[in-house]
């Protein structure tokens, strides 16, 4: 419908204008043959008899010759002739112009004047008849382009179409590959609907496993609070309440851990530059080096707190903070003193609920989310003399879109 509508308004509209010149084309070219037939005539002598002739080969007009203040015709009609025609010969000058469905040329004599008066009325006909020829031919002609185009355009829209009918069809959760249909024009939008596809299947893995290990680093402490208070219905026993508040302990932990992470995830950043060295020292810290990092100082905070804590827990004093600039960012390494990553855990160390025995193994994968947040990497590594590990942050503009993905190097 909305092509018919266009080609309609094309059609209407072309058709307006080419009228309007075929009328003003026919007028000038009769303007034009009445001066030269009128200049010939002048040059071989005027009189009544030719210009009655002259008159009749243009479609009956009427011939006039002027001679002062008298007017002879070339019929015995009243007739009446323009003032400005009068004027212009007395001026001695050629006249032309429209006059009551009259078009009026006259050239100027010693003694006055003669000319011609046409009627236009076929003029006037003219575009009532190229319309008719329009709208019959050329309306004609117009619906079967319409039929046409439109058979070839529903045939080349037939793989959106099906494309449509697939996507329809699935399930919320069938995020399999969609079929690469034959059209070029549609490939782009098929392969990149299959890459999101890939990518929310990939999100959805990490969900749903990141949901399994939740509820599985829940149900241990479960289980235990559960026995303990069991001992407790029976018998007081000071080390079964001491073992329930240890576990109702952990259980906080881990929700606290887990609210922390879906805080971050939600909330939108407010980006900032952050001077490395006097954020450090506001933490009571002393940083080798200096940085400035665009970054979210509440998130910035959260991964520092985490990144000491860890080397606290699981390592050895003394721990040191250095600053490295690298590559349009700055490197925040926490440095300790202890045994280091376990070399089965290392390439896992920012994953959640990986950890070696002790803690929950929140805090690094909450270190990796805002890395992942701030376009920016992590990275783990193993000392000669304990472990560190690392949050680059960039230095000026996001290098990266908030939430890309990272690898697992970095």
């Amino acid at each position: 419908m909305v092509l018919f509508l266009a080609l309609m308004g094309l059609a209407f509209t072309l058709g307006a204008l080419s009228l309007a010149e075929a009328g003003r084309a026919v007028r000038e070219d009769l303007e034009g043959a009445l001066f030269a037939r009128l200049s010939l005539l002048r040059e071989e002598g005027v009189s009544l008899e030719e210009l009655f002739r002259l008159a009749q080969s243009f479609g009956g007009g009427v011939g006039f010759i002027v001679r002062g203040q008298e007017v002879t015709y070339t019929d015995l009609a009243p007739h009446t002739l323009p003032s400005a025609l009068l004027q212009a010969l007395a001026q001695g000058e050629a006249y032309r112009g429209l006059e009551g469905g009259w078009l009026l040329v006259a050239l100027p004599t010693a003694e006055g004047g003669f000319g011609l008066m046409v009627s236009l009325e076929g003029v006037r006909n003219l575009p009532a008849r190229l319309l008719l020829l329009y709208l019959t031919y050329g309306g004609g002609l117009l619906f079967g382009f319409y039929l046409a185009s439109a058979f070839l355009l529903l045939k080349a829209l037939a793989p959106l179409y099906r494309l449509e009918k697939e996507v329809a069809r699935r399930s919320p959760l069938d995020l399999s590959p969609l079929p690469v249909p034959s059209l070029p024009e549609l490939r782009p939008i098929v392969l990149a609907l299959n890459r999101l596809f890939a990518e929310l299947e990939e999100a959805l893995g990490q969900a749903q496993r990141f949901a399994y290990h939740a509820s599985h680093e829940l149900r241990t402490p479960l289980a235990a609070l559960k026995g303990y208070l069991e001992v407790l219905k029976r018998v007081q026993e000071p080390r079964a309440l001491k073992g329930a508040v240890q576990e109702a302990h952990r259980m906080e932990m881990i929700l606290n851990g887990l609210l922390q992470l879906a805080r971050l995830e939600g909330r939108p950043l407010r980006l900032e530059p952050v001077d490395l060295g006097a954020f450090f020292r506001e933490q009571g810290q002393a940083p080798q080096g200096e940085g400035v990092v665009l970054a979210d100082r509440e998130a910035l905070e959260m991964a520092v707190q985490n990144l000491l804590e860890n080397a606290r827990r699981h390592g050895a004093e003394p721990v040191r903070v250095r600053l490295l600039e690298e590559g349009g960012g700055v490197w925040i390494w926490v440095e300790d003193q202890g045994p280091g990553f376990p070399e089965g855990l290392l390439a896992r160390a920012f994953e959640p609920f990986v950890h070696g025995g002790k803690g929950l193994g929140l805090g690094l994968a909450l270190v990796a989310l805002v890395a992942r947040r701030h376009g920016g990497r992590v990275r783990a590594e193993n000392l000669p003399s304990g472990a560190r590990v690392g949050l680059w942050l960039p230095s000026a503009s996001l290098k990266l879109p908030p939430d890309a993905g990272f690898s697992s190097e970095g």
